[in-house]
């Protein structure tokens, strides 16, 4: 039984470059602040397992957080 599920460097890669699109940013800036809200990131794959999916409720989570749009 595994105790947590490692997130691959190959979904970082892939949720930072779908939030760079999202908020128009670079996406070292995007891996940034993937990693400043970690926690997030983590509960975010844990319920959906799909970067698709992080990346649409991460932004979500983003904008009302930060008050964005």
């Amino acid at each position: 039984m595994k105790e947590e599920e490692l997130i691959s460097e190959k979904k970082i890669a892939k949720l930072s470059k779908r939030l760079a699109k999202s908020f128009n940013i670079s996406e070292k800036e995007a891996r940034g602040l993937v990693y400043e809200e970690w926690e997030l990131v983590e509960s975010l794959f844990l319920a959906h397992k799909k970067v698709k999916a992080v990346a649409q409720h991460m932004t979500e989570e983003l904008n009302y957080i930060y008050r964005i749009a």
